[in-house]
């Protein structure tokens, strides 16, 4: 007996409960499921359905177009066993294919949520469906997935539009899309070392001229230039009253007394740390916001690499205690060690 859909949408409910994805988040994934998965039926019947028929087409007139053409088929098929045949497996081929794609997109993006699941703030807030621009828009390009690569891409695009609405433009669809697997491999590496819109240079390998060019080329990446990008630590006061050298970095950032030994190299080389009209900076790669939107799609590493980062600077600083990391929890920076 065939799977009933709604006891596979049912199933998913649960296990997303089970797995504390719940409310808003659990309300769009569930709609999103119904949509690419659940519409098989309509699918298979659509050149032959008039309702599918007018959901798909632009006008009235389409609409007479494809039933005047259908029904040529249908008089072709009575008279010609063998077109029928050809038609019948051109036409539910095509429809099986795609359909498996979606839905192993979808499976792909259920598996990213049970690895991450929304926070509670994703959880609870937002719409209870997915827009609908963006459904349709991701639909063509989920059911053109055909290879495990594509299938977990696209899946982390729904789970990341699931978890946060809004996230995923028509630009990063694109650019996704017409992304090859050596610049995504690329640019994938790159991003385990991200943290908010950039990559501290000091972290990551220097890129070569294709590598740069093909992440320039996706949009992925500002030019850094001829001497590159550099981010600044501004001078303020703690919240202690310290003097410090401060750089924001999204949910994170990084401060160095200013009573520290700091070793300033050149503002035109890849020295760590220079001074730079008044204030000291590091150079970075800078992503684009199409860059910045489709790294927040990827394992979230800014933890980790504020670590990193704060390990280069003391080659630099002395006394290491100088450095201070904060996270941002809540409305406030907070110091952690």
């Amino acid at each position: 007996m065939a799977e009933d859909h709604l006891d596979r949408e049912t199933a998913i409910s649960a296990e997303l409960t089970e797995r504390g994805v719940k409310a808003s988040a659990k309300s769009r994934f569930v709609a999103a499921f119904d949509r690419l998965c659940g519409n098989f039926i309509d699918l298979a019947n659509a050149p032959i359905e008039a309702k599918t028929a007018e959901s798909r087409a632009l006008s009235a007139a389409r609409v007479r177009e494809i039933e005047a053409l259908t029904q040529v088929g249908i008089e072709k098929m009575k008279v010609d066993p063998d077109f029928a045949d050809r038609a019948m497996r051109t036409r539910l081929g095509t429809v099986f294919a795609r359909q498996e794609n979606k839905d192993a997109v979808v499976q792909q993006a259920l598996e990213d949520l049970r690895h991450k699941p929304p926070t509670e703030q994703e959880a609870t807030s937002g719409t209870e469906k997915l827009d609908e621009t963006f459904l349709n828009r991701f639909e063509r390009y989920a059911e053109d997935a055909s290879t495990d690569e594509l299938r977990a891409r696209w899946g982390r695009i729904l789970a990341t539009e699931v978890r946060k609405p809004g996230t995923v433009s028509n630009k990063v669809l694109r650019i996704v899309d017409e992304m090859d697997s050596v610049t995504a491999t690329l640019f994938e590496t790159l991003c385990r070392s991200r943290i908010a819109d950039i990559i501290p240079s000091c972290l990551v390998p220097a890129l070569d001229v294709a590598e740069l060019q093909k992440l320039l080329s996706a949009d992925l990446m500002m030019d850094p230039g001829t001497f590159g990008l550099r981010r600044r630590l501004v001078s303020k006061n703690s919240t202690a009253g310290a003097e410090i050298w401060y750089g924001n970095l999204g949910d994170y950032a990084i401060a160095i007394l200013k009573t520290a030994t700091i070793t300033l190299g050149s503002p035109f080389e890849t020295d760590l740390l220079a001074e730079d009209d008044g204030a000291i900076s590091y150079m970075a790669y800078f992503l684009t916001d199409a860059g910045k939107a489709i790294s927040a799609i990827l394992d979230d590493n800014q933890r980790s690499t504020i670590d990193r980062l704060e390990v280069a600077l003391r080659a630099i600083v002395s006394p290491p205690e100088s450095i201070i990391k904060y996270e941002l929890r809540g409305d406030t920076y907070q110091r952690i060690t």
